[in-house]
């Protein structure tokens, strides 16, 4: 994943988040890339996107198994 910044270790970080959603690494790489591209693609300043897609990327996990759940209950 292009990133000007050369100290993100972006696999480090999805592995961070798939341990603490407990959601297979391919997935959270997916949804990873998905919103760190789509963040760097409307950033003006880049400095957090990185913290945003890190976050986006939580919420919708989180989200999708909450509705998992609730679907199953």
């Amino acid at each position: 994943m292009p990133d000007r910044r050369s100290d993100v270790d972006h696999e480090e970080i999805i592995t961070s988040i798939a341990q603490d959603v407990h959601y297979p690494i391919p997935i959270v790489k997916r949804i990873y890339e998905d919103e760190f591209a789509r963040l760097q693609s409307l950033a003006r300043v880049t400095d957090y996107i990185v913290l945003l897609a890190s976050r986006r990327t939580r919420d919708r996990l989180l989200t999708a198994r909450r509705q998992q759940l609730s679907a199953t209950a």
